[in-house]
């Protein structure tokens, strides 16, 4: 098992808190930890923009104990 540290900004952070702690299997990608986000942030697939480790991820990137994820909403202006 691994611990990965989620921070939520803004909107997200209204509904999700500023910070969790997630537990994961040793094989999960970051895929794998949107599709639980989702489950109580269902917009997070849609609206949402990952970073890991203030990078943005690869696809089917395996995530590490310890790996950070920033998770925040799509921002528009004008």
């Amino acid at each position: 098992m691994k611990y990965v540290k989620v921070r939520f900004v803004s909107t997200f952070a209204e509904k999700m808190g500023k910070e969790r702690i997630y537990e994961l299997n040793d094989d999960a990608t970051i895929e794998d930890l949107v599709e639980i986000i989702s489950r109580e942030l269902e917009e997070v697939k849609t609206k949402g923009i990952v970073y890991v480790n203030y990078r943005f991820p690869r696809e089917k990137q395996v995530l590490n104990n310890g790996d950070e994820v920033l998770v925040m909403p799509l921002y528009a202006g004008g």
